[in-house]
């Protein structure tokens, strides 16, 4: 009798951990294939995201709990006279914002990761907006955060024939704590976002 609740037992123990391999390993199989679970965390607009920067590994929406982020969506080939601009204003502010005491993380992300890569983004992004900080992610991470940020996925082509992500019509803005703080038109100009910035830290 003992040895037969001694079998049982071990028989329960071993199917525990026959479950619990297979659990693993299809939370390893579903991580590998789509990335982290992504959650809004109560956001209109906006959540977690985990993200590569350049030369600094992964970075999540944690590592900038403190600073108001400005989330904005582009890719490389998209023409210098469009996208050049809102990498500058953004860049810009930062500096601007800076002078007064306002921590800002301007974060701008590749909509084209298969072909953006590292040192295009940094060739591409760092001239004209030398403070912004480049992001790039797996293709199906990329997707995700862009329908979080509600950022567009569509490709439109230039003048020349260059085909090419259409930028995010709109600059998004997290506040310190994580929290959705409204968004702004991409083409607004440095004076203009720093003007909003002004309001939403000193008046939320």
């Amino acid at each position: 009798m003992s040895g037969k609740k001694t079998w049982s037992a071990r028989r329960v123990l071993l199917v525990a951990v026959v479950l619990a391999f297979a659990l693993g390993w299809t939370g390893f199989r579903v991580a590998s294939r789509y990335g982290m679970p992504l959650t809004t965390n109560g956001n209109e607009v906006g959540g977690s995201f985990r993200l590569t920067s350049l030369g600094e590994g992964s970075v999540t929406e944690g590592d900038f709990r403190g600073y108001w982020i400005l989330m904005w969506f582009f890719d490389t080939h998209c023409p210098k006279d469009t996208c050049g601009p809102v990498l500058k204003t953004m860049s810009d502010a930062y500096v601007a914002l800076g002078k007064d005491g306002i921590r800002v993380a301007p974060l701008v992300v590749t909509l084209d990761p298969v072909n953006d890569e590292a040192k295009q983004l940094q060739d591409y992004v760092l001239p004209l907006g030398h403070e912004d900080v480049p992001l790039t992610a797996a293709p199906n991470m990329i997707e995700r955060v862009a329908k979080e940020f509600h950022a567009p996925i569509e490709t439109i082509k230039a003048p020349d024939g260059t085909t090419y992500h259409r930028p995010a019509p709109r600059i998004v803005i997290m506040d310190p704590a994580g929290h959705y703080a409204g968004t702004v038109d991409a083409d607004i100009g440095t004076d203009g976002l720093v003007s909003r910035l002004h309001e939403l830290a000193h008046h939320g």
